[in-house]
């Protein structure tokens, strides 16, 4: 049995661009249509779901910084073959507490699993859990922040809406931490009125400045961590009584950074304290370490699976435009083998894609066969901390 898990499936600007028809509606297909064939190889699939479905009333994608997606996006999802998707991120509330719960009523017509955020008044459900063939397997998301909000104001999961988003640590901390550096010179401060922030960093790049800053993990406040790390940790032993494998699927991580922050390393500590069979987390839009940390495998970052590559708010510098396609290999309900397959984000001219790297490389041109294979060497050195010098372009990498 083979389990698949994605990195973060985005819906920025250039995203909605691609899939918008000469009618008016959207199609978005074509996001995954390189990765479906990769993606029919797994018994089942897991992704991130980085954007709300909070209806086009609500504005669909304006900037790089706030979701959200047509219905047509979860369409595209269920026709690719992904079977479970994280609704717990730091873009969950970006269209407020009302698209929050309308990407929950969306999912649910369509009948696509999910977890990490519920509608208020319901039951929180400790975990997902999917049956595949005699293997009984438990997905539990949770997300290190929200945004508050891209449409503002600041949406809190407290009164009615409290336990409504599986949180890390409290929402008050906000999404990134005070003295790390935010990309901003003098430049962004004079012009940010006039122009959007991917302008400003192309810009910068332009001319040989870092349009962004790698973000540091390093926010750890184990006194008002405490009670969100007891509650993951009471999901992770309940799914143990229930499932034969428990994942532990967390949105955290430093963004544009490669290091594994303390916050990270924390609580993915905690997980296996409390029985994890496995860590894997997004949020950082660049690959991290992937390992075994004794009987627990650890995959701190996937990457993206259709960011921007070249977005002006992103650190170009580390990859972003490459993500990992986790699989879990099961055999007598444990992991027995881990593989995982880079994708790379396609920019085709008319939308952003996943695309193998494999794939990607039998349709490229010498030199830009070439500059694939660093980027995967690059890629899988970071993943892996080994060189990779035969074989560099496979349709899978062992751990």
């Amino acid at each position: 049995m083979r389990i698949t898990f994605l990195g973060d499936i985005m819906c920025e600007p250039p995203v909605l661009a691609g899939a918008k028809q000469p009618d008016g509606s959207y199609n978005f297909d074509y996001v995954f249509a390189h990765v479906k064939p990769l993606l029919e190889e797994a018994d089942y699939v897991v992704a991130n779901l980085e954007t709300p479905l909070a209806g086009e009333e609500a504005l669909y994608s304006q900037t790089f910084l706030a979701f959200n997606a047509p219905d047509a996006y979860a369409d595209a999802v269920k026709e690719a073959g992904i079977d479970l998707l994280a609704t717990s991120n730091n873009h969950t509330f970006d269209r407020g507490y009302a698209g929050m719960e309308r990407t929950i009523r969306v999912l649910d017509e369509k009948k696509i699993p999910h977890h990490g955020s519920f509608l208020p008044g319901t039951e929180r459900p400790e975990a997902h859990y999917a049956t595949i063939g005699d293997t009984t397997v438990a997905v539990i998301a949770y997300t290190y922040a929200t945004n508050y909000g891209g449409s503002g104001g600041n949406y809190l999961a407290k009164g009615e809406y409290e336990g409504t988003v599986n949180l890390l640590r409290p929402q008050e901390l906000g999404t990134y931490l005070p003295g790390v550096p935010t990309g901003n010179t003098w430049f962004d401060n004079a012009t940010k009125k006039y122009l959007s922030a991917d302008i400003r960093g192309k810009i910068k790049r332009f001319f040989g400045v870092w349009s962004n800053d790698p973000r540091a993990d390093d926010l750890l406040l184990e006194e008002q961590t405490a009670p969100y790390v007891e509650q993951f940790q009471a999901d992770i032993r309940k799914a143990r009584e229930k499932a034969d494998i428990v994942l532990f699927y967390p949105h955290m991580g430093g963004q544009f950074s490669h290091r594994v922050g303390k916050f990270s390393d924390y609580i993915t500590q905690k997980a296996m304290e409390a029985g994890a069979d496995a860590v894997i987390a997004s949020h950082s839009h660049v690959v991290q370490q992937l390992c075994w940390n004794g009987q627990t495998l650890c995959a701190y970052s996937l990457g993206n699976f259709n960011m921007t590559p070249d977005s002006g708010v992103a650190v170009v510098e580390h990859r972003t435009g490459y993500g990992l396609a986790l699989h879990l290999h099961i055999s007598d309900q444990k992991i027995a083998q881990v593989t995982f397959s880079i994708v790379a984000n396609l920019w085709d001219g008319k939308g952003i894609s996943g695309c193998p790297v494999d794939v990607l490389h039998g349709r490229l041109s010498a030199g830009k066969r070439k500059k694939l294979e660093e980027d995967v060497r690059y890629v899988y050195k970071v993943v892996t901390g080994k060189e990779l010098d035969e074989d560099v372009i496979r349709h899978e990498y062992t751990l």
